[in-house]
């Protein structure tokens, strides 16, 4: 019985080592043109701008909704959905001077997991189907 438990617990251990989820590797570059504010404030924005760069590249679900009366345009909608987690493992800071100031230029290396990104945008499309 102490033979079936253990070799039990390695098929179990051996199977969910196989069955982990696939995670991608994604760079992205950012920009902040800094005037008043502060060089923390600057990074910050630079960060956030390559990070979206990142999520624009990983996937993107956009609808379109128009509505006419008349042939004329009465009501126009854009939904944009952009599902991501990202798991950022690396962030660094180029600043170099730019005829118009400092320019803060910010360079982000993330990791994704490919499945909780499609099961979260599956989800969020259900949501906003729903409305």
């Amino acid at each position: 019985m102490k033979n079936f438990l253990t070799i039990l617990f390695a098929i179990v251990f051996l199977s969910a080592s196989v069955a982990c989820a696939e995670v991608k590797t994604y760079t992205g570059n950012g920009e902040y043109l800094l005037t008043d504010e502060n060089v923390d404030f600057a990074k910050s924005r630079a960060a956030i701008s390559a990070e979206r760069n990142i999520l624009e590249k990983v996937c993107v679900y956009v609808k379109g909704d128009s509505t006419l009366i008349d042939n004329e345009l009465d009501n126009d909608e854009v939904i944009s959905i952009c599902a991501g987690i990202l798991h950022v493992t690396d962030t660094k800071f180029k600043i170099v001077e730019d005829a118009d100031g400092i320019l803060v230029k910010s360079f982000v290396t993330a990791q994704v997991d490919i499945d909780e990104l499609e099961t979260l945008l599956k989800q969020a499309i259900a949501e906003r189907i729903k409305r």
